[in-house]
């Protein structure tokens, strides 16, 4: 009995496409004017859906946005199964057609994971959305949702010390809310405010530091309501290398960082909160100094890093005005000297990317190796 139903089903499905093939494979007529053409022109179905795949692919390349392009290639490749199986010469392309279907496959899959991520994205809470909307508008909201992701939340009361001075630091911190004291040798340098960055150490000059940097400040929290966003160095440095939107947008975002530093300094001058501006200036400028030297002794650990980053390095000390005897003597204090500065070896010098845990991430994985393999 049931194998007479599905004889039956296999049948019906039989008919059906056998239908469906000479409904396709019908030759039809188009109705051109005598005047324009005496001749008669004919086409089929099947032939209409080739034609309608190429057209759909030339569309393709002319749109700029990604979602488009993927919702007009599956269309395209749908087309495309259509004539390759119900093809005019009556044999089915099986090659073409695997093809395509696998083609649909893979972005049908794109279109479907950009959506979800696109959901889960819209169901972050109301302050990581605030955070989005006026601190990280340049940074699509997905790869915002990805950058949180990687973090931890960290809460800290009043007195708190989140960054400890002249101490290694290995985390990089958004402050999400609350109030912060940045202290050179105790004496306050500016204030932090949400959507500042602690010891981002030269993110803006496209320094993608990995492990600890040496900290040139205490940062010292002023409410019981301070909320930060918490990476490990390493592991933020190996995402923004294998998502270079998350990259570009951050060093967008650490631009306006700069400034908002920057204005919070003179702040404190214009409101009469700098007790000693001489020593004030003094302190600040120790700061950037230390803060060069983390950053230096940091780059010099990881040799292969050191030869890349050269040029972000002259771009750091022309921002901050770092002078040649000052690069000088902070490669003197790290045991270096300028030519081997130049050279970008020294012997017997440890890497620390060998000691460095690695994120357990394949796209971190393939891009260390597409590293190794260019040195």
């Amino acid at each position: 009995m049931a194998e007479n139903e599905n004889a039956s089903d296999s049948s019906t499905i039989a008919r059906w496409i056998q239908s469906l093939r000479l409904s396709l494979g019908k030759t039809r007529i188009i109705p051109i004017p005598r005047w324009i053409s005496p001749q008669y022109s004919t086409y089929t179905l099947s032939e209409a859906f080739g034609h309608s795949s190429f057209i759909l692919v030339a569309l393709s390349y002319a749109v700029e946005d990604f979602m488009h392009l993927r919702l007009i290639a599956i269309a395209g490749s749908s087309a495309m199964l259509v004539f390759t199986y119900f093809h005019p010469h009556g044999r089915i392309l099986w090659l073409p057609f695997k093809w395509n279907a696998l083609f649909i496959l893979i972005n049908s899959y794109r279109v479907l994971k950009v959506y979800t991520d696109r959901f889960f994205a819209g169901q972050m809470d109301d302050l990581m959305m605030y955070m989005h909307d006026h601190h990280f508008y340049v940074m699509d909201l997905i790869d915002f949702a990805e950058l949180i992701n990687a973090g931890q939340r960290q809460t800290f009361k009043s007195g708190d010390v989140l960054v400890k001075q002249g101490e290694n630091n290995r985390f990089v911190r958004l402050v999400l809310q609350g109030d912060l004291d940045v202290q050179r040798d105790g004496i306050t340098t500016y204030l932090m405010h949400q959507g500042n960055f602690i010891s981002e150490s030269g993110l803006h000059a496209g320094l993608l530091l990995r492990g600890n940097v040496n900290s040139c400040c205490s940062v010292i929290a002023m409410s019981d309501d301070v909320q930060v966003i918490s990476w490990d160095r390493t592991e933020l440095m190996y995402l923004m290398e294998s998502n270079k939107n998350i990259l570009r947008a951050l060093k967008a975002v650490m631009s306006w960082d700069i400034v908002s530093k920057l204005k919070s300094q003179r702040s404190l001058l214009a409101n009469g909160q700098v007790k000693d501006p001489e020593e004030w200036t003094n302190k600040r400028r120790e700061q950037t100094v230390h803060r060069y030297k983390g950053i230096l002794k940091n780059v010099l650990a990881h040799p292969a890093y050191l030869n890349k980053r050269k040029e972000e390095l002259m771009k750091y000390r022309d921002i901050h005005h770092i002078e040649e005897a000052e690069h000088v003597h902070a490669l003197k204090e790290t045991g270096w000297t300028l030519a081997e500065f130049d050279a970008g070896k020294k012997e017997g010098q440890f890497d620390e990317d060998l000691s460095e845990p690695h994120p357990h991430d394949w796209k971190a994985y393939f891009y260390q190796l597409y590293e190794r393999l260019l040195q």
